[in-house]
């Protein structure tokens, strides 16, 4: 049996979307698990211009307004992110 093959691109992606959202919120990026609800965070709607923001400069690129709008869990936005990006 072989090994299965790694994306290091994709750890990558996660890694770098945690470690944003650790920023904003200002916790350490092990302490946020995938499932948790932003909502249950300091990011609610009122920070999540911010957090896009950030998420642009960390990326270099650039997200629309309405990114966030339906983005629940840490989960859901790095699947955004990585939709985005191949797009």
């Amino acid at each position: 049996m072989s090994d299965p093959v790694v994306d290091l691109r994709v750890l990558e992606l996660d890694s770098t979307v945690r470690a944003v959202v650790a920023r904003q919120l200002r916790v350490p990026a092990d302490e946020l698990a995938g499932e948790t609800a932003l909502d249950e965070t300091a990011l609610g709607e009122a920070a999540r211009p911010q957090l896009l923001t950030a998420m642009g400069e960390a990326l270099d690129v650039a997200f629309p307004d309405d990114f966030l709008d339906g983005v629940v869990t840490i989960t859901d936005l790095t699947s955004a992110v990585r939709v985005s990006l191949r797009a």
